[in-house]
This record gives structure tokens, sequence and C-alpha cells, in this order.
């Protein structure tokens, strides 16, 4: 999914303030188990802060270390962790967490705008999808470790879409887009060696709440912590308060009949009705029934759901199957912030196509299949 880097965003805005150079660590590829996977993102900075996570605190600490050279050379690197070992200390870190992981850290200079970090925020804040590709070894002059170039991907039948790309990222870049998976990727230029990371950049996830009612407050709290873009509509105009929703990126009065007014429906990743009024919560479900948002929750038992999608007649056929209600995952959820909790779990498992079971059980079941063998 996307959001990986909203610390990232946070953390930009305070690096043009104090135009201090810093050192971006990138997980480029993992074997095994693993806190991150690629395309996990961290910054470090000169005086060792470290903003954002990797590890889990495995192997952080020898990272500032080497992110001290980093400084001092102004030469990207990759570093190798391994820690599948069975001896838990491994080079005198701790480490044992039965993975491995390859870490690109390149030095971001406050002159130049932090580059590529600028561009990837760019990417995020203009709700741009991207592929964002990184040279992390090369033995090319032209393509030498650190090049960075961002890709446009507006469709993946469109090749000339990929025509800023020059070779010999063109192909790699068509299928990263077409697999939508991070990778490391090999070529070769005159008998010269070059390896780029390819990763698939996505806007932030955006969320719209459809009712401004005190349990839609916690859960743009929730949502907000998760790096979602949150914007927040009622029929109400005294609900529409920034200090009642200090989370929200957007705050907006609006009718059924006017739902659409300078409101791009289809940007939105999840929909959540919440007004608590059966009458206007089938009206904004009216207003909203052509949208191709693919999570739409409701508030409310089985049967108000089954209700509210009868009153749309032969058009509940075009969102019956993107509606959850009740909306969020089973966690006994009594409180709003505990319901907010089960709502914001319920979109994130059906968004990663996940069953939102405990990993614990899945884990068990895996040592006893292993077990078997």
């Amino acid at each position: 999914m996307a959001n990986k880097i909203n610390h990232l965003i946070d953390a930009f805005q305070r690096l043009t303030q104090q135009a201090e150079n810093c050192v971006l660590a990138t997980i480029i590829e993992t074997f095994g188990s693993t806190y991150q996977k690629a395309g996990a993102r961290m910054l470090i900075t000169t005086e060792g802060e470290l903003i954002g996570l990797l590890g889990g605190g495995c192997f952080e600490r020898d990272l500032v270390e080497q992110a001290l050279t980093v400084f001092e050379s102004g030469s990207p690197k990759s570093i190798f962790y391994d820690m599948r070992s069975s001896d838990d200390i491994i080079w005198g870190l701790g480490l044992g967490c039965n993975g491995a992981v390859r870490v690109f850290l390149q030095l971001l200079k406050a002159e130049d705008n932090f580059a590529p970090l600028n561009k990837l925020i760019d990417a995020a804040e203009n709700n741009a999808h991207c592929i964002m590709v990184t040279v992390v070894d090369s033995e090319h002059h032209q393509f030498p470790a650190g090049y960075t170039l961002f890709v446009p991907t507006f469709t993946t039948n469109n090749r000339q879409l990929l025509s800023s790309a020059p070779f010999p990222f063109t192909n790699a870049a068509l299928q990263t887009i077409e697999k939508q998976k991070p990778h490391i990727e090999s070529h070769v230029i005159n008998s010269q060696t070059i390896k780029a990371f390819y990763e698939p950049i996505h806007p932030p996830l955006r969320l719209l709440i459809l009712g401004a009612g005190a349990d839609a407050i916690p859960l743009t709290q929730f949502a907000k912590l998760l790096g979602w873009r949150i914007t927040v509509v009622d029929h109400r105009p005294g609900y529409i308060i920034k200090d009642r929703f200090p989370n929200a990126d957007q705050l907006l009065y609006r009718t059924p009949d006017t739902i659409h007014d300078d409101l791009a429906i289809n940007q939105f990743n999840a929909l959540i009705v919440m007004t608590h009024n059966i009458e206007y919560d089938q009206r904004y479900l009216k207003a909203i029934v052509n949208c191709e948002i693919p999570f739409v929750g409701l508030l409310g038992p089985v049967h108000r759901k089954i209700k509210l999608l009868q009153s749309l007649g032969n058009d509940a056929s075009k969102i019956s199957s993107r509606v959850f209600g009740p909306v969020g995952l089973d966690i006994g959820a009594e409180t709003p912030e505990e319901i907010a909790l089960s709502i914001m779990a319920g979109i994130h498992a059906e968004l990663n196509k996940c069953d939102g079971l405990q990993l614990n059980g899945k884990c068990q079941n895996h040592l006893y299949e292993n077990v078997q063998r």
C-alpha cells in the first residue's frame, strides 16, 4: 500500500528549514522474515537522529555508524545485514530476526534541495503515480550509484509514457508498472554493469468520511496516524469545525445533492458513511452509487445495510460488492476509539487483500507444516 513515506513528508519540511545534510537509508532487498520490506525508508541526521525505522532496532545503531562514512565521503553505499544465523549475536549487534536486508545509503544535500527526496515528496503531494529508479551499484560513469529517475505512469498500456526513461531503464520500468512490486534489476551497457532498484510510488491513501459526528473524530485520528489524507463532509455547517477535526485535511459542507461540487469522488480509496441518520445515509449512498471507490463502509447492523442497498433499486448492483456493513473487523469494539480502530483495520485488511485473522494462528500453522515435512 501507499503511505510509506508519511514520516518523510513531515521530516522534509523540517529539513528545508534547518538546511542540514542527511542520509537517506532505503531497504532495496529482503530475504526471509524482516521488520520492513523493500521500499521502506529512513532518514539519518548528522547528529545520529533516526526518522523512521527499518529493522525494528535490530541494525539501526550500526546504520548510524555506516551513515557517518557517507557524510564524510559523499558517496553512496550498500550494506547487507544477514540475521538468519542461529547465533543470536552477529557482529556484536545482538541480531537474530531470521531474515536479511540490503540497505542503500545516499547523501541528501541541502544545497540540492535534498534530491531525490524532494521529488519523492512532490509525487506524493501532487497525487502522482510513478516508478522511482535508483542506481545502487554501477560501473558506468553516465549512471553512477545514486543516480535517480522518476518515470511517470498513468496507464500500463501506453509505452509512450516511458519515453522519458533513458535506455536501459525503459523495459524494466514498464515491467514494474505491470507487477507493482519493487525489485533490483541488472543491466549491461558496453560491458559495464548497472544495478538499479525499481519501486512503484503511489499517492497517499485518501479517506472520505460522510458524517461529522463525535465518533468521526477518533476515526480521523487513527487515519492520520496511518498517513491517510482525510476529507470530512457533513450536511450540518455547525459540525464542520477545524477545532473538532484538527487531523482532517479538508472539511466540507455538502448536502447529498452537492456532494460532487468541487470534489473528485474517485480520488478516494475508502469511504465511510456515518451520519447516524438513515435518510441521509441513503441519500449520500445514492449520490455516490456510480463511484469507483473500492471500499464503502456503513455503520450499523446487517439489516441496516440491506435496507440501504434495497433503497438504491437496480443501482445497488453497481456498488453492493464494495459495501461493508457493519464496517470493521470483529475485535469486540464498543467505544468510539475501539470502533475507529476496527474500521481502519478492516479497511487495511480489505485493500491489502488480507483476511484480518490473528498472525499467531498463521505462524503456528506454518510451523506445524514445516515440522510435518
